[in-house]
């Protein structure tokens, strides 16, 4: 199997259904009008583009989202917020064939189009208003020069035509091998990444039937650039372009073309410092939205994660690149509270005010907190702000070597935090796993009311960072006089801690079953070890520290003959909250999933890792507060559960 088919194998080999008790809903945004980041229910995100469909003042945006139900949605513009950011409602389904590789945009007359590759052919669409459908209405094959495209751009001409330009590879092959077997080996003995190093270049198809490379190199953007869309950035830039990447970077280039196309050099589009911008998450796509002020191209990027926007500031760096604001997100009203993709939450009292918040961690590699406006027994939570150390946001990425799965990864974090009082300071300071299996240490200098975290820190035992399974979350307790810290150690065991001082731990010895023996969690080696988030919590409330867990598909608990939810649930489920209560002789019962009323077990959502964790909050206590993948957050009640074997 290729190596990046494993990136949707977890998502298209999974036959199973979620299930939640029946009447839960995600947990909302009490921010005014419920506003909160715009995102569907899914991993990711691709702006097709935009059309005035409903007659409002700026225009409506048409969006497919990808890693879960695939459709292409249209959401309708109300407001734009204090950030300059513009606010949708919620969306509307569009019915459509297509799902991806596709462009939409709106001629003079008010006609909506969608452009769509379909393999070797080129498919022409007519947006319905009344039937809210995009309906096809020619099909014509692409040129022979334009291989295997992956996306399009359209630019208008002044006599209705259009131009077309197509996101191509340059062929090169990806590793061989699966990432999922021992013989899996993304870099060699030097450390250097293995493969060929696959980029893209566009082809540029202009309405007079003139087909020609447009870039400059077919080495012009790293793996992907997801789609191409025209910006008009002023006089002489009216038909400029600008690609997204797998990386994170706006990749610009100046057409110097009045009709058709004549591309300077490739550029980095810029932030307000003048260096290249770098998307909050992996793998944006890029629209142009147009301002309403101006008439020139604000951008709309979103990869996996939410959708943010990029405000043209209407200038450009001495080296040619336009100059644009930082991100902001884009804004939905009666939104969901969203934690970013394969989130692991936390409920502790971040800010003082004596009730629970939410902090949260991400694949994108952040943190966030959720802060509560209610109380515990009826908590309402803001939509999330970054949580800081050093003075900076936390994100922790993979970077060039630090996935197991290979140098594609680079962007990804799977960060997972929990909070205590590390140091008996009275202050909460956090610990985290992530994509690298390191445990990070970031120590609370602030107050009980705001938080000042130091930089992250290696924990340490005998003087090693103390590293184990990839995508991993820290359980930690105050045990006694003593903080303990559990982890699956690079054996795959449940693994016991305790703190010496800050930044080093000592082994308290592995966690085991009621028979003796060590507690497993991986399905298999590679890729499918690890995805596994701890929490220590007293469930049935007998005064003894069970374990909470959160999940993937492929995690097999304790053992890979008996365990769950791999194969025990099924070999196909998805990722199920596990439950393993303490003997109360220092040793755990086998896990059993959370199951409803009706006997149904809970799965939240999605094949890949989520946090679940036992809390408070919600009243009546203890309580369940689960995820599903594509962000969102669930507190069930306790009572209603059942966790018989």
């Amino acid at each position: 199997m290729k190596p990046l088919l494993f990136l949707l194998f977890l998502v298209t080999a999974c036959n199973a259904e979620p299930h939640l008790p029946p009447g839960t809903k995600a947990l909302p945004s009490a921010a005014e009008k419920g506003r909160g980041p715009l995102a569907l229910v899914n991993l990711t995100h691709h702006v097709l583009g935009h059309a005035k469909v409903f007659g409002g003042k700026q225009p409506d945006l048409f969006v497919a989202g990808y890693g879960g139900p695939k459709a292409v949605h249209l959401f309708r513009w109300v407001d734009t917020a204090e950030s300059g950011a513009p606010v949708f409602a919620q969306p509307a389904e569009v019915k459509c064939s297509f799902t991806e590789k596709g462009a939409v945009f709106q001629a003079e007359d008010g006609s909506v189009t969608g452009l769509w590759i379909d393999k070797a052919d080129l498919v022409t669409t007519h947006f319905d208003t009344k039937k809210m459908e995009f309906r096809e209405t020619k099909r014509e094959k692409l040129p022979t020069e334009v291989k295997s495209a992956s996306s399009l751009g359209v630019w208008m001409n002044e006599d209705g035509s259009h131009d077309l330009a197509f996101e191509v590879s340059n062929g090169a092959k990806s590793l061989e091998g699966h990432p999922w077997t021992e013989e899996w080996r993304p870099y060699n003995s030097s450390g250097i990444s293995n493969g060929e190093m696959r980029y893209r270049y566009l082809m540029g198809v202009t309405a007079k039937g003139e087909v020609k490379q447009i870039t400059a190199t077919k080495n012009e953007v790293y793996f992907t650039m997801h789609n191409v869309t025209a910006v008009n950035l002023g006089k002489e830039h009216e038909r400029d372009v600008m690609t997204g990447s797998r990386q994170g970077n706006l990749v610009f280039y100046h057409n110097k073309a009045s009709a058709g196309f004549d591309l300077e050099k490739r550029r980095l589009t810029a932030g307000p410092d003048g260096n290249a911008l770098r998307h909050p998450s992996i793998s944006p796509s890029v629209c142009a939205y147009p301002n309403v002020q101006n008439g020139l191209s604000d951008i709309i990027a979103c990869g996996e994660g939410s959708l943010y926007f990029y405000r043209f500031t209407g200038e450009f760096t001495p080296a040619g690149a336009p100059v644009y604001e930082d991100p902001v997100s884009v804004l939905q009203e009666n939104a969901d509270l969203y934690a970013g993709t394969l989130p692991s939450p936390t409920t502790v009292d971040w800010n003082g005010d004596g009730v629970l918040d939410i902090l949260a961690g991400n694949s994108e590699g952040f943190v966030l907190f959720f802060q509560n406006i209610g109380s515990n027994d009826e908590p309402k939570f803001l939509p999330a702000t970054r949580v800081q150390a050093g003075g900076r946001d936390i994100q922790v990425q993979a970077g060039y070597a630090g996935s197991l799965q290979g140098l594609q990864e680079a962007r990804w974090g799977y960060l997972s935090p929990n909070a205590i009082d590390w140091n008996g300071d009275s202050l909460l300071d956090l610990v985290t796993g992530d994509i690298t299996g390191d445990y990070m240490i970031y120590i609370n200098r602030g107050t009980s009311k705001e938080a000042k975290l130091d930089p992250a820190h290696p924990i340490y035992c005998d003087g090693i960072d103390l590293h184990g399974m990839w995508r991993c979350r820290p359980a930690l307790a105050k045990i006694g006089e003593r903080t303990a810290l559990a982890i699956m150690d690079g054996d795959d065991r449940m693994h016991l801690y305790w703190r010496i001082d800050d930044y080093n731990v000592e082994d308290g010895g592995l966690l085991k079953l009621a028979d003796g023996k060590p507690i497993g969690a991986s399905g298999g080696v590679g890729g499918m070890s690890g995805r596994c988030k701890l929490d220590f919590f007293d469930w049935n409330q007998d005064g003894h520290l069970d374990l909470v867990i959160g999940t993937g598909r492929v995690n097999s608990i304790p053992d890979r003959e008996n365990g769950s939810p791999m194969p025990k649930i099924g070999k196909k489920t998805l990722g199920t909250p596990l439950l393993m209560l303490n003997t109360g002789k220092n040793s755990y019962a086998m896990p059993v999933p959370f199951r409803d009323k009706d006997d149904k077990i809970v799965q939240p959502g999605g094949a890949h890792e989520t946090g679940a964790v036992g809390t408070m909050l919600g009243g009546d206590g203890p309580n369940l507060l689960i995820c599903n993948e594509a962000g969102r957050m669930f507190l069930l009640p306790g009572k209603e559960l059942r966790t018989t074997p």
